[in-house]
């Protein structure tokens, strides 16, 4: 005979399985964030130590390499000094002609530079948690770039970290084009393992566009939506495009870069005064593909008045 003694774990199991069910959405996300912030620092500290690690290996170069680096930083100092004042002149000039054409300026954005904590790549999870957080202004939705482009989407921020969804995450969605091409594609995440070089899809793109590359097309963003500013690179396209079940648009599979698996640090545009949502582009992306040709329409020209 089965003691109560030797049923008491299963059915406190079963009385915690059936309190987490039937609790309210505000009690789950207040343990879920409690748990998440109790168990923060342990990420950060391991983060904290492998950057000490490298900093003690850099320690132990000899004198030679560490003149021939400062020399290199150096180089390159001068050249993104010369670069910056570009910048400056093409600003200014952006800004004139903005109103003199009485054209709408672009939100301003301050750029906040986060070390990755934790990567999070495998076959449920494409993300990365960087150490940055709400103390520092981080707001969810935030686009996550680098120097070679886009990198992902803040997905959920934190006390002193954040959760970092990345380009190569199914659930990713950017409007896009192909260089050489105005007319807006949607762009999808898609890769599926840990051990497979990251990689999405583009959809949506018109059926008279050329079907064959002879070299890599760079894949860039529209700005449409205003969460992505226009011109970041996303990847590469270089198969042969193919048509979709219905037939009247080509899709192809986009080649990222390989090193999203190995950043170490990445920078956060976090809007000055707009609230920038993670929804707002998503949203606009949804309703204009539910209305079928009309709504393609209307992303072409609402592509090419931003453009």
């Amino acid at each position: 005979m089965i003691s109560y003694r030797n049923l008491r774990p299963f059915l406190f199991g079963f009385f915690a399985i059936a309190l987490c069910w039937f609790a309210p959405s505000c009690v789950k996300r207040f343990f879920a964030e409690s748990f998440y912030e109790f168990e923060a620092p342990v990420s950060l500290a391991s983060s904290r130590v492998g950057d000490l690690a490298r900093y003690w290996e850099m320690r132990s170069r000899s004198k030679h390499e560490l003149i021939e680096a400062g020399r290199d930083a150096a180089r390159i100092a001068g050249s993104l000094q010369f670069e910056s004042q570009q910048f400056n002149s093409l600003r200014e000039e952006n800004l004139r002609l903005e109103r003199l054409l009485n054209l709408p300026s672009r939100p301003e954005m301050r750029v906040v530079v986060a070390r990755v904590a934790r990567r999070d790549i495998g076959l449920w999870w494409q993300q990365i948690v960087v150490r940055r957080g709400k103390s520092d202004g981080i707001r969810e939705g935030c686009p996550v770039v680098d120097a070679h482009g886009v990198v992902g989407r803040v997905r959920t921020v934190h006390l002193s970290t954040s959760v970092v969804e990345l380009i190569s995450s199914p659930s990713f969605r950017i409007s896009a084009y192909i260089e050489g091409s105005d007319y807006p594609v949607t762009y999808r995440g898609a890769s599926g393992g840990p051990l497979r070089r990251p990689s999405g899809i583009i959809r949506d793109i018109p059926s008279d566009f050329p079907s064959e590359f002879t070299h890599r097309v760079p894949v860039i963003t529209t700005g449409i939506g205003g969460v992505f500013p226009p011109g970041l690179a996303i990847g590469e396209v270089s198969q042969k495009l193919e048509l979709t079940e219905d037939g009247l648009f080509y899709e192809a599979p986009v080649e990222l870069r390989p090193n999203l698996a190995t950043l170490e640090e990445v920078a956060i545009l976090v809007p000055v005064s707009a609230d920038i949502t993670e929804s707002g582009q998503l949203d606009t992306l949804e309703e204009l593909d539910k209305q079928g040709g009309e709504g393609r329409k209307l992303r072409t020209d609402a592509a090419t008045t931003g453009m």
